[in-house]
């Protein structure tokens, strides 16, 4: 792949972001709001990301697809894809917790979130990559598997206020991913992971299978 600007969507979480890196630096990034209308305010910061690469070569756009807002992600991916074709260039996907700065850290975490219908998901990560699918579980279930993580030495860290989880005494961080980080979580992936991600087309991050309604 010929070396170019590398453009990274995160819209997965109220606080969007998007970034734009060369080589192993970020030479811009941008925060903001979305509110219920992602797809209008994530324009304006992408616009101005593309300005300042200008005409020059972009080598791929790199989209957080969530847990989080199911829209959200869904405009990130959209807006992503959209720029990727228009460039020419691969749009590709990586799970928003990776972009987490805790994540980034390197050391365990035990990424949690209240997945409604009575349930909440945890998700681990090892040396700053997802590990396994999520686990869902009702409040006890949920409250004994992070028992288990703290215990251990991991970090726990959730996608939303931690009050929401119900689970007092645990010292659960709010964490935020940023575009940012996504770069950070792309550069230490292997080539041979590189190239697998290329190849797979982003799409949102499911904690169950998508329901669908098929005609009679």
């Amino acid at each position: 792949m010929e070396e170019g600007y590398q453009i990274a969507i995160e819209t997965s979480v109220p606080c969007g972001s998007v970034a734009v890196g060369w080589g192993e630096n970020t030479i811009f990034s941008a925060q903001f709001e979305l509110g219920r209308r992602p797809s209008e305010l994530l324009l304006e910061p992408l616009q101005e990301a593309l300005d300042r690469v200008g005409q020059g070569l972009i080598e791929f756009v790199l989209i957080g697809t969530g847990p989080g807002s199911y829209n959200g992600a869904r405009v990130g991916i959209a807006a992503g894809q959209g720029v990727a074709i228009v460039h020419q260039c691969p749009a590709v996907g990586i799970p928003s917790p990776e972009a987490l700065a805790d994540v980034r850290a390197g050391g365990p975490c035990l990424v949690l979130g209240d997945a409604r219908r009575g349930t909440f998901f945890s998700l681990e990560l090892r040396e700053g990559k997802l590990a396994g699918n999520p686990c869902l579980s009702d409040q006890v279930g949920f409250s004994q598997r992070v028992d288990v993580a703290r215990e251990s030495g991991w970090t726990l860290v959730s996608l939303e206020d931690p009050a929401r989880l119900d689970l007092p005494g645990s010292d659960v961080r709010l964490g935020v991913p940023s575009a940012e980080l996504l770069l950070q979580a792309w550069r230490v992936r292997s080539e041979e992971e590189r190239r697998e991600l290329l190849e797979t087309p982003p799409e949102p991050f499911y904690l169950r299978s998508p329901h669908i309604t098929r005609s009679k």
